[in-house]
């Protein structure tokens, strides 16, 4: 499994050099200018490889990258890329070789160690991969140091070993507090992990260094709807829209698949391996303790409907039942604001309330209502009413207007 869900791993470190000026070779400098030349010349060899892999044309950046090796076959940096090339076309053992080689030709050279170690937690070698990323940060004169904490996070994220990635991740901003990947990888990590104020934190400091993408603002959402911070959720919302309509985010988010988004996943995860880890056998009581289940408790399992008692909150009901808050809102037609009634009754499942409420086809605007509150009442995404109704964020709405609530496309005017 290659370091991906949500965050992506720092691969290749090879730094592209500029095309190299032709000089003339005098007398003088007849016997250190050629090798210089020759070197600086493989170097833009690579550049133009590397360049050539980026847009897809391997039998270019084979051609470029062989002819920088024989420019400069004692080059680390040239068989570096010749490594990054064969894990493109997937030749485990001419990568092995490459890296190995590189290492052997300049044993200080950190690129070498952190791309090896790269690649091998990629192909699920853990042990070996923390040994040459360690490695690479103990190198003198190393300045990519937070890359290797980062890969070193990736890594141990790859083993669910949830702590030590974020050990590893908080080393990385030490070195480079403002490094926008392990900030966000940061952020995804405290929500999986549902300490949900330092995601705040972390996300508006990205934020107020206008470190926007489709899945910060996603993150943003998710984290604000657990919070209940509704006027930031739909901030959220209304910037992942405008600004990145076709991204996957925007669509997981108007079709209503958070579970299928990365950090709901990611969280998953965490909740998983915690729950493995609190019954492995070592630590297992030897004898069983069998307690009997309140009659409460067994009826949760089943209960379809609650009466609201007094002091009560949809946050605690929601947990009590093992339902997200948002379902709550969305079967019970629930404003997001809205104060909960001691003897309140709430559906529990998404069918009872279908049974029970049909949401009308139109909605006629009462005096300073916007259509951000009326999205929000009936549970259903601004951009789709946008849509039903042919409008934009900033089309006026007036009273006594009537909006559709339903796709007018399938409404059935007879009724």
């Amino acid at each position: 499994m290659q370091l991906r869900p949500l965050l992506t791993c720092v691969v290749l470190c090879i730094p592209l050099m500029a095309c190299v000026t032709q000089t003339t070779v005098t007398a003088a400098d007849r016997q250190h200018q050629p090798n210089l030349n020759m070197t600086e010349a493989a170097r833009t060899r690579v550049a133009l490889g590397i360049n050539y892999l980026q847009v897809g044309d391997k039998s270019q950046a084979k051609y470029n990258l062989d002819k920088a090796l024989q420019m400069a076959p004692q080059l680390a940096e040239v068989q570096n890329a010749l490594a990054y090339y064969y894990q493109q076309v997937q030749d485990h053992e001419a990568v092995v070789k490459a890296y190995q080689q590189a290492m052997a030709l300049e044993p200080d050279n950190a690129d070498s160690y952190n791309n090896f170690g790269a690649y091998l937690c990629q192909q699920g070698q853990y042990q070996q991969a923390e040994q040459l990323l360690l490695a690479a940060i103990k190198r003198p004169g190393y300045f990519r140091v937070a890359d290797s904490y980062e890969n070193l996070a990736l890594c141990a994220l790859e083993q669910n070993d949830f702590t030590q990635a974020r050990h590893y991740l908080s080393l990385s901003l030490t070195h480079n507090a403002t490094r926008p990947s392990a900030q966000f990888n940061s952020a995804a990590l405290y929500y999986a992990t549902k300490q949900l104020e330092q995601a705040v934190r972390t996300l508006e400091l990205m934020q107020r260094a206008s470190q926007l993408s489709a899945p910060v603002l996603l993150l943003s959402y998710q984290v604000a709807q657990e919070q209940q911070q509704w006027k930031t959720m739909q901030d959220a919302e209304q910037q992942l829209f405008s600004l990145y309509p076709q991204s996957r985010e925007a669509l997981l988010l108007s079709q209503q698949q958070l579970s299928k988004s990365e950090f709901s996943v990611l969280r998953q995860r965490y909740l998983a391996s915690t729950a493995s880890a609190a019954v492995s056998p070592a630590q297992q009581p030897r004898i069983k303790i069998v307690i009997k289940k309140s009659a409460t408790a067994e009826s949760n399992k089943s209960q379809r409907r609650h009466q609201v008692q007094a002091n009560e909150s949809l946050a605690g009901i929601a947990q009590q039942y093992g339902v997200t808050m948002s379902d709550l809102i969305s079967w019970n037609a629930l404003r997001p604001d809205q104060a909960l009634q001691e003897g309140q009754w709430l559906y529990l499942t998404g069918a009872d309330r279908a049974d029970q409420v049909t949401l009308p086809q139109r909605y006629q605007v009462k005096d300073g209502e916007t259509l951000s509150q009326i999205s929000l009442r009936y549970n259903i995404k601004l951009a789709r009413l946008l849509q039903w109704n042919n409008l934009t964020e900033q089309s006026p709405v007036r009273a006594g207007q009537f909006i559709y609530l339903k796709d007018p496309a399938h409404l059935d005017y007879d009724n």
